[in-house]
């Protein structure tokens, strides 16, 4: 039963850390900028090689 225990409080305090560290509000980042957008490319002819 205390290994029971044990390894609850370890599961719980690692999900804490977790939730705590992936907000990015506490450990003083700034968020990533936005995407660009991506380019537009020309459309290719296409070769119908079966002719």
């Amino acid at each position: 039963m205390k290994k029971l225990i044990q390894l609850t409080a370890l599961a719980g305090v690692a999900v804490t850390a977790i939730a705590l560290t992936s907000c990015g509000c506490c450990s003083g980042e700034a968020k990533a900028p936005p995407l660009r957008p991506l380019p537009e490319f020309k459309e290719l002819p296409t070769i119908d090689y079966g002719k």
